[in-house]
């Protein structure tokens, strides 16, 4: 699997959102069940795991992290529109008829997006679709975040 780091600004802001990546990968985001979690980052200072889950605007992104339930292409894709942003969250996407992950998208602090994916497709939308665009040399959950 490859991770991508999207770091696109505009004005100083992080120039995409979920929905973005969501209607970017669509139809294949939409057949997709979806898994949406917090963040696990490990904190070196303090020596343990935070979850980090933050959305600005409609919350029902927080209640699907708060249930960890699956849900479908479709509820992610409506409630990320409602969502004003996304600051922290992970979102893990199966397609119909597979086991594996298809794709893992990460919001990181509203600074960056992280796409995880063995997808030749998903990995070359997101290439076409962004500039800054920078190969990670793993997810944000195993890199140490820096103290509070």
């Amino acid at each position: 699997m490859t991770t991508l780091r999207i770091h696109d600004d505009c004005n100083g802001a992080l120039a995409l959102d979920l929905r973005d990546l969501i209607d970017l990968l669509a139809p294949r985001s939409l057949q997709a069940s979806w898994m949406v979690s917090p963040v696990v980052l490990h904190h070196p200072v303090l020596g343990r795991a935070l979850d980090e889950f933050m959305v600005a605007g409609e919350h029902q992104l927080e209640a699907f992290a708060a249930k960890g339930t699956v849900v479908s292409g479709a509820a992610l894709s409506k409630a990320a529109r409602e969502a004003s942003q996304v600051i922290w969250g992970q979102f893990v996407g199966t397609l119909p008829e597979q086991d594996d992950t298809w794709i893992m998208i990460r919001a990181v602090d509203s600074t960056f997006y992280e796409v995880t994916s063995s997808d030749e497709a998903v990995l070359g939308a997101i290439r076409s679709a962004y500039k800054d665009v920078r190969i990670a040399a793993g997810p944000v959950t195993s890199s140490p975040i820096s103290p509070v």
